[in-house]
């Protein structure tokens, strides 16, 4: 990927800037320079942003880099165009930002925007892009990088790599996880640990259970004395096979001594069957005989019953003719009540007919009367709406005589009205001619204005220059206390670090002089006597370790301390180029700046007089301002006055033909009223009083011909009543003859059954009230002779039975039932119990199997899972784990071809070896780098580099890692880089070595951009990107080709 141009439109520093790569492709060396905070990294970062959306590193996001100074509507923008192969690619990403609506006035919220277009090699486009969504992924398929990946590849941040080289292995696979996304062996070496740890502890939980499950078997008091509480699970599970035995053959008594005991169960059992019938034959018959002699002493009782149920047998036979004249008379003496209450209402009907009759005829007698009223009615009706026109008529003429005067008034309004108006409409042409004076007077008002605030902005800018000047000798000068502060805390640190040597010179010395053997030589000082050995206190491995462990940090400290001081060595330096930069560019203005400090009281009132200067004149515009508005309120006014004495003009002479045309329509009015007067009735005097009498009227000629309905009505029903009572009556008569009849009849049925069954009607009717007690009486009489019968015969058949037999005695039989069946239960019992407790220590046993069986293939599978852990996590002897194994792979790839650059950019001397040895510690094994010195023929570590070897062999390191990652990612080839390396912290000698190894490298067609304000780059690269800076924080973009 070559870049070609970059456009960043409102992006950080940059308004409306365009870069293009494409002028440095001939020596592919630029040069990117600048101040402090102008824009250099911008420009990587504008890169990023329009490739993923974001700055690298993935700081921030696009919309957090829009300008301050951008102004609400204008876009913030990022054009990015490269080539790749044969197609150029352009990306213009746009963030969330305010735009202009495009209706109306205001702004809106602008979300994201991006879109990208593929050129072919002749500039035609071919493909286009406008979501998020297809952009992504398509990038993502050219490039084969992430944010991060990319990053590394082509940005080389200042300290990184040098850092990179000098950490410990812990920090280095942190780093090349992040870029080699390594992050799945992290994830199944955790993992696996905690698969491990599950699985110790399930072991745990499964030996726990077979103590508590041997604790839960039974035991005979024997063997539980033999058992001790300290016994392992298994020799309690062998204890327990000779318990078995002893429990098996206690089992097999129990049951034989069972048998013999139910066999002599069941044959007693038999005995007692046999007699105990003979017992109860005997038994029967007594109870029998005492039932027959009880059931024959109720024989009267049931001779008794007899006779009463044939009675009511006989009453039964003529209960229905009896019951059906009891019901006729009822029927009869019902007909009586009701022929005679059908008389009394017929007898009222009549008097009511008559007395409504009378009322009737005088009603109809003041007929005639009532056809007058209505005759009335009709006159009344015909002369109300001339009463109601009359009303109508003084009304409208009472309004028109109101509309009359109120017209005559406001005419007179309208004619003062209209001499206001031209009196104001004089004033206000008056105002309107002074207009001219004012706008001249304004103009001359605001070029004051601009002239004085002018001087204030030039005072403040020199002011600025001066305080600048007096901020970065500030800062230097704290830079040096802070510079000093650190080296007296290093040379605390190198003390320690001292004391610390000697304490561990002196364990190990005391170690080894425990060790001495007479007669052979010291390995200290190679003497064979030892007069006077040491007898230091001794120190044990661990205490040696820890000795050990806090001197690596105190080295580690120190070091970083050094770190520290040489970084604010080269702010220092950073410091006082810039001071002397800034001095330089002010020379020119440096008598001026110098008087501004020796006067700064003086300035200062100067500034206080302009500003009161400016804020009068602001005053004074102000007042102009007020003044022509006022004159533009006037003007408005004015034509509003014009309009309104033209309006009231022609509303004068309209209601003066309004007034002339309600004048001839009051006089018409008046004609009408008085022709309407004539031909009113003079009873009444208004249509109110002629309504009110024809109301009575219409109410009383109402209620009569509603009450000659109603009696009309009323008679008809009665005459109708009247017909149907005296029908009523005749139906009676012939009822009450035919019941007589039937009455008549039934009397004689009934007398002749009494004279035969010689029976009085009292007995008969109590007898028929009884009869439901017949049922009960036969039933009675018919079990008394089936319980004889039934009682008598079975007497017979048992003492035919039991003839030559005694009754037997079953105490003694029974008793010794008894016995044995307790005896019996008993045994039961125990036997039970004891095979429940056989059985349940068997389900115990069982248990313990399947959890020995389970525990055993735990056990192997923990074996195994172990040994993969410590594979996985570097637990294990060689303190390695597949991570950074896989890591290790990747490093010496990187390291191979990075040896490529360091031979010869070092000319051969220098190269890098991984470190094959373990460390002491796991963070220090597996991605050590050592450095070969060809010059002394040995290893050194790399911290021993000087700054302009450490900075070759960061170089190396850093390009050799694209190189690598691209080639993973098997994506495009970046054909460009940006060394952010820190040229200011390095010494003439290293700078020097550095430009030669950048030199050296320039011509293998990657573009190379150098961000750095060092002078002796400035004066070795002719290509430059050159970043300035405004005061107002805007920054902007100058290319120079060659020198000047």
């Amino acid at each position: 990927m070559q870049p070609i141009s970059l456009k960043l439109e409102n992006f950080g520093p940059y308004e409306d800037s365009l870069i293009d790569f494409s002028n440095f492709y001939a020596q592919s060396l630029f040069l990117i320079t600048g101040k402090t905070g102008a824009g250099k990294t911008t420009i990587f970062d504008g890169m990023c942003y329009a490739l993923y959306g974001s700055t690298s590193g993935g700081l921030r996001q696009g919309k957090e880099m829009r300008s301050n100074f951008a102004e609400i509507g204008k876009k913030t923008k990022v054009v990015f165009t490269f080539k790749q192969d044969k197609q150029t690619y352009e990306i213009v990403r746009e963030p969330e930002q305010l735009v202009k609506k495009q209706r109306g006035e205001g702004f809106r919220e602008q979300a994201s925007i991006v879109n990208l277009t593929v050129f072919d090699e002749n500039k035609k486009e071919i493909n286009q892009l406008t979501k998020q969504k297809d952009v992504g992924p398509f990038l993502s398929e050219l490039i084969q990088l992430n944010d991060q990946q990319f990053a590394q590849i082509v940005m080389l941040p200042q300290g990184e790599f040098r850092r990179f080289l000098n950490a410990d292995s812990d920090n280095k696979e942190k780093v090349l996880r992040k870029l080699f996304n390594t992050y799945f062996y992290q994830n199944i070496a955790e993992t696996l640990r905690q698969h491990k740890k599950k699985q110790e502890t399930s072991l745990k939980e499964v030996k726990q259970e077979l103590v508590l499950l041997t604790s839960q078997l039974e035991w005979q008091s024997a063997f539980d004395e033999k058992k001790t509480k300290d016994m392992y699970y298994q020799d309690i599970l062998v204890l327990y096979k000779e318990q078995e035995i002893i429990y098996a053959n206690e089992v097999q008594e129990l049951a034989d001594e069972l048998v013999t005991l139910r066999e002599n169960l069941k044959k007693n059992q038999e005995l007692i069957q046999s007699e105990t019938k003979i017992v109860d034959l005997f038994k029967e018959k007594n109870e029998l005989a005492d039932k027959l002699i009880a059931l024959k002493g109720n024989s009267e009782e049931i001779k008794e019953s007899q006779t009463y149920a044939d009675l009511l047998s006989k009453a039964a036979k003529i209960e229905t003719t009896f019951s059906g004249l009891r019901e006729l008379k009822e029927q009869y003496k019902i007909t009586l009540n009701n022929e005679q209450k059908v008389i009394q209402d017929k007898e009222k009907n009549e008097r009511e007919l008559a007395a409504n009759r009378k009322v009737l005829s005088n009603l109809i007698a003041e007929e005639e009367l009532i056809q007058k009223f209505e005759q009335k009615l009709k006159e009344i009706e015909a002369s109300i709406p001339l009463f109601e026109k009359k009303n109508e008529l003084e009304i409208k003429q009472e309004k028109l005589e109101q509309t009359l005067l109120r017209l005559v008034a406001e005419q007179e309004q309208l004619k003062k009205r209209t001499i206001n108006l031209e009196s104001e409409i004089s004033k206000s042409q008056k105002i309107i001619e002074m207009k001219v004076s004012i706008i001249e007077e304004k103009y001359q008002l605001i070029k004051d204005e601009e002239d004085s605030l002018k001087k204030i902005e030039e005072t403040k800018l020199h002011l600025k220059e001066c305080q600048k000047i007096f901020v970065l000798k500030e800062q230097q000068m704290r830079l040096k206390k802070q510079k000093e502060t650190l080296e007296n805390e290093w040379q605390e640190k190198l003390r320690i670090q001292k004391q610390l040597k000697s304490d561990v010179a002196k364990a190990q010395i005391a170690k080894l002089s425990l060790d001495l053997i007479e007669g052979e030589a010291c390995v200290v000082c190679g003497s064979l006597d030892h007069p006077n050995p040491s007898h230091g206190i001794e120190i044990s491995k661990e205490e040696m370790n820890e000795l050990e462990s806090s001197l690596e940090l105190a080295e580690e400290s120190q070091l970083a301390c050094k770190e520290q001081i040489i970084v604010l060595e080269n702010e220092l330096i950073f410091k006082k180029n810039e001071l002397v930069s800034l001095e330089k560019e002010v020379k020119e203005a440096r008598e001026i700046i110098q008087t501004y400090v020796e006067v700064a009281t003086k300035e200062s009132e100067w500034l206080t007089v302009l500003n009161q200067k400016h804020q009068l004149l602001t005053e004074r515009v102000k007042e102009k301002v007020a003044s022509l508005l006022q004159i533009e309120e006037t003007e408005q006014a004015l034509e509003g006055l014009k309009k309104e004495t033209l309006e009231i003009t022609d509303k004068a002479s309209s209601q003066e033909q309004i007034i002339r045309n309600n004048e001839n329509e009051a006089l018409q009015l008046k004609v009408s009223y008085e022709e309407l007067v004539t031909r009113l009735p003079k009873e009444w005097e208004n249509a109110l009083e002629m309504k009110e009498e024809a109301v009575k009227i219409k109410e009383r000629v109402k209620v009569w011909h509603m009450t000659v309905e109603s009696l009309n009505e009323k008679i008809a029903n009665q005459n109708n009543q009247l017909l149907i009572e005296t029908t009523t009556i005749e139906n009676i008569a012939m009822q009450k003859s035919e019941r007589e009849e039937k009455i008549q009849l039934e009397e004689k049925k009934v007398a002749a059954f009494l004279e035969a069954s010689s029976l009085d009607e009292t007995t008969l009717t109590e007898l028929i009230l009884n009869l439901d007690k017949l049922p009960v009486i036969e039933q009675k009489v018919k079990k008394y002779e089936q319980e004889l019968h039934t009682f008598e015969t079975n007497l017979e058949k048992i003492i035919h039975s039991l003839e030559g037999k005694e009754e037997p005695d079953l105490t003694q039989v029974v008793a010794t039932q008894e016995k044995w069946v307790e005896q019996e239960k008993l045994q039961q019992e125990v036997l039970t119990t004891l095979q429940y407790r056989i059985k349940q220590n068997e389900k115990i046993l069982n248990t313990i199997t399947a959890k020995e069986m389970t525990m055993k293939v735990d056990l192997d599978a923990l074996e195994e899972l172990t040994e993969l852990t410590n594979v996985m996590t570097g637990d294990g002897g060689n303190k390695l784990s597949m991570e950074r194994f896989v890591l290790q792979t990747y490093l010496k790839r990187i390291l191979e071809r990075a040896n490529e650059k360091l031979i010869l950019l070092t000319h051969g001397r220098y190269q890098f070896e991984l470190k094959e040895e373990q460390g002491s510690f796991k963070k220090k094994t597996g991605l050590e780098i050592n450095i070969f010195d060809d010059n002394v023929g040995s290893l050194r570590g790399v911290n021993t580099l000087s700054g302009g070897e450490s900075f070759i062999a960061a170089l190396s390191l850093a390009l050799s890692l694209a190189e690598v990652i691209q080639e993973e990612a098997g994506g495009i080839k970046i054909d460009a880089m940006f060394i952010d390396e820190g040229f200011g912290s390095l010494d003439e000698d290293a700078l020097e070595m550095a430009i030669r190894s950048l030199e050296s490298i320039e011509g293998d067609g990657r573009l190379i951009g150098i961000i750095s304000h060092v002078r002796e780059l400035k004066e070795r690269i002719p290509q430059q990107l050159q970043i300035k800076s405004t005061l107002d924080g805007k920054s902007y973009v100058e290319e120079r080709l060659e020198f000047e």
